[in-house]
């Protein structure tokens, strides 16, 4: 399964998530919501996230920048489907 990282230009956590990402050798595809609508689209109606960055790493959902939820999160790589609420009121 791919892994997605929905980013826009100027924040400054999409930056901070990249570099993590990166540095834990973790392949991903970063898609930009502000170049692409469709991927807006998606980050909003798919994954009901209003937040960059959101990460989406297998079946997990990751929403917002935070270190230990990204371990977290890549440590649990093939479980069920979890979305976690780091900042902007998600939680499922």
């Amino acid at each position: 399964m791919a892994n997605y990282f929905y980013t826009e230009p100027g924040c400054a956590a999409c930056k901070d998530a990249r570099k993590f990402l990166i540095s834990h050798g973790l392949p991903f595809e970063e898609r930009d919501i502000r170049a692409n609508p469709e991927y807006l689209r998606i980050l909003t109606e798919e994954l009901d996230s209003l937040t960059t960055p959101t990460l989406v790493l297998g079946e997990n959902v990751v929403v917002g920048f935070d270190r230990n939820e990204y371990k977290r999160a890549l440590g649990s790589l093939g479980t069920k489907h979890a979305k976690v609420a780091i900042r902007g009121g998600l939680t499922s």
